[in-house]
């Protein structure tokens, strides 16, 4: 097991997702975000956009480098070479169980 995590697999895109993303990107992790849905990208780089202020004000960080950012399509891909998983998706049993 890493002592040290450094590449973090967020399953799910969504408000909650996007948050988690976000903050692990300010800290300089290298993540791979999934969503079924290709176009949950846009919206997730839109939203890392605009919340660069608040990242700036929260954590003292300048910049979110984008170039850590990895979406993938395919669940297996995106924990394939993760020190961490962090699970997102709606609350769902089935979704979730699945």
């Amino acid at each position: 097991m890493p002592t040290k995590i450094n590449k973090i697999a967020v399953i799910g895109t969504g408000v909650i997702g996007t948050g988690w993303i976000i903050r692990m990107l300010a800290h300089g992790k290298k993540v791979t975000a999934f969503d079924l849905n290709i176009k949950q990208k846009k919206t997730l780089i839109k939203e890392i956009k605009r919340s660069l202020p608040f990242v700036r004000k929260l954590f003292k960080k300048k910049i979110i480098n984008l170039k850590n950012l990895n979406f993938k399509t395919s669940l297996i891909e995106t924990v394939k070479d993760a020190d961490f998983i962090q699970e997102c998706v709606t609350e769902n049993y089935e979704l979730k169980k699945n």
